[in-house]
């Protein structure tokens, strides 16, 4: 079985991961993931060295802040909103909504997009705007402060959300050997890439057994086999066919990554090759009869396949698919095996199993493809058999109405707050509704309002002075943009609410679970983890 994450640290849900599925008996190869893009950062210039962290999040222009190589995630917290997404249940566009609210649309996005994950970012440009520095490109010297710096973030926030003082012990003494570990690992990869830290790191916590660890450059490493390459080599031989296959598959499961170009000739699959003294990924276009990567231009080899053999003497180093591709490739004939995945995790596997029933449809999906693998850990389930204190986020604070709960309260309602949180949303969906809904949230609002609408209107049947009209016509605006700035705030507590549930098996699952519960609550995650392929639906 294959496992591909990146962030591989204790703060994060790949070790979770790797803990189950050898402790279910299951023979694992992790792969460190080194060839994704390292961050990218709005407004980030080409060549600016400048890294820092900061909370994931988008902005107006649609981009967004993100860092794939060092990130950790509040205990619970916010997940980042693309505000876009809310005009449908507001029925105003962003920039309409901004203006009815008194505001700018950046205000907008600064209060509302965030998430609680911080994380790694910066500029990814190396030289030009395509070539982009890869997570296996970054230098432990680089990246040791904002390390240290995350660790002790990690540590006030679960300090915060745990206050008794027996969880509190708990959590001092884990950080306090974690810590220990990470200064030693620091001083052995001094001279190294973070991702040999991160090697180190989880080789530690997992022992010999069931786990061997590498690189996923050396999955899809040039000279890895004909069969690693050949659902790229389709694209490559027809690609009109199977550019459209995979267009349609992001729009049939409405993903939210970008479709191909296929004007331009794009392809979904990227190379790693050294440049400018860095490690990068660059695109990939069909040009003819050739292929260019950057500013190497390769022509095709016989029957129209990739000359992998040229490309590696030119110091590519490997090929692999952008995401919905990858999870494909990874998986695909006689070197492929089942991938082991997080429930939640890789939200674009709709698209990527329609893209390939779709292909084997077509007869372009060249060899059988493995499962994905689900691991499930149930933590807010589990939570129902323990008394901890939890100190609340304050979007999961409005819900219950006070900032702290006992563990069991929470794993006894989460299900029903989300459920709840989503059939609120599911009543904004169109004008009328969206009434009903402020009158049932916001009744002295929505009432006041209804009344002196009704009295302007009885007024303009009758006399009144223009005085008396616009009195009627300003408290009613100024109220109006009350509701509206309550239902917005709403709309973000509910839409946060709704998404409880992706914090059933992702994050910091280990610290948590010290804090919540000790080792043992550690154990019996691992030991009751659900752990089963993905049933893959029916493409009609």
């Amino acid at each position: 079985m294959f496992s591909i994450d990146q962030n591989c640290h204790s703060l994060w849900d790949t070790l979770p991961k790797l803990h189950a599925l050898a402790a279910h008996g299951y023979r694992v190869t992790h792969f460190i993931e080194d060839i994704d893009v390292a961050f990218t950062a709005m407004g980030a210039s080409v060549d600016d060295a400048v890294l820092h962290l900061a909370r994931e999040r988008f902005h107006r222009s649609g981009g967004q802040d993100w860092g794939a190589a060092l990130f950790y995630s509040d205990f619970l917290g916010k997940l980042p909103v693309e505000i876009r997404h809310w005009e449908p249940l507001t029925g105003l566009q962003t920039k309409t909504l901004a203006k009815q609210l008194g505001r700018s649309v950046d205000d907008l996005y600064d209060e509302f997009s965030p998430g609680d994950t911080w994380q790694l970012i910066g500029s990814s440009y190396i030289g030009d705007r395509d070539h982009h520095r890869v997570i296996g490109d970054l230098a432990v010297r680089e990246i040791r402060d904002f390390l240290l710096d995350l660790v002790e973030r990690a540590r006030a926030s679960m300090l915060r959300s745990f206050p008794r003082r027996d969880s509190q012990e708990r959590l001092d003494g884990w950080f306090s050997e974690e810590q220990e570990r990470l200064s030693r690992l620091l001083e052995r990869h001094a001279r190294d890439g973070l991702v040999d830290l991160y090697r180190s790191w989880l080789g530690e916590h997992l022992g010999a057994g069931q786990v061997t660890l590498g690189l996923t450059s050396s999955l899809f490493a040039c000279g890895a086999g004909a069969a690693r390459t050949a659902l790229l080599d389709a694209f490559v031989a027809d690609y009109e066919r199977c550019s459209r296959l995979y267009n349609e598959a992001l729009a049939e499961t409405d993903s939210d990554l970008r479709p191909l170009d296929a004007a331009s000739g794009e392809l979904p699959f990227f190379a790693i090759q050294e440049f400018e003294g860095h490690l990068v990924r660059t695109a990939a276009f069909l040009r003819g009869n050739a292929v260019q990567f950057g500013r190497q231009t390769f022509p095709l080899a016989e029957g129209r396949r990739l000359p992998v053999a040229q490309m590696a003497e030119a110091c590519i180093r490997c090929l692999a698919g952008k995401a919905v591709l990858l999870v494909v490739q990874a998986r695909l004939g006689p070197n492929g095996a089942p991938l082991a995945l997080p429930y939640r995790g890789s939200l674009y596997m709709p698209s990527a199993h329609r893209l390939a029933a779709k292909l084997a449809e077509a007869g372009l999906l060249p060899g059988t493809l493995k499962p994905i693998v689900r691991v499930r850990f149930r933590l807010l389930d589990h939570l129902r058999s323990l008394d901890t204190p939890i100190r609340l986020p304050d979007h999961l604070a409005d819900c219950f109405g006070k900032s702290e709960v006992a563990a069991r309260e929470l794993g006894e309602s989460w299900a029903d707050i989300a459920d709840h949180a989503a059939a609120s949303l599911a009543g904004l969906r169109d004008d009328a509704s969206r009434k009903r809904w402020q009158a049932e949230r916001f009744p002295e609002l929505a009432g006041r309002i209804a009344e002196l609408e009704a009295r302007r209107r009885e007024m303009s049947q009758g006399s009144c002075t223009p005085e008396q009209m616009s009195a009627i016509w300003k408290e009613t605006k100024a109220l109006q943009m009350q509701l509206l700035d309550r239902t917005v705030r709403r709309i973000a507590r509910d839409w946060q609410v709704r998404e409880l549930d992706y914090w059933d098996s992702r994050g910091a699952l280990l610290p948590w679970s010290i804090a919540l519960g000790g080792r043992d609550f550690y154990a019996r995650l691992l030991t009751e983890a659900e752990i089963g392929e993905e049933s893959v639906p029916i493409c009609r």
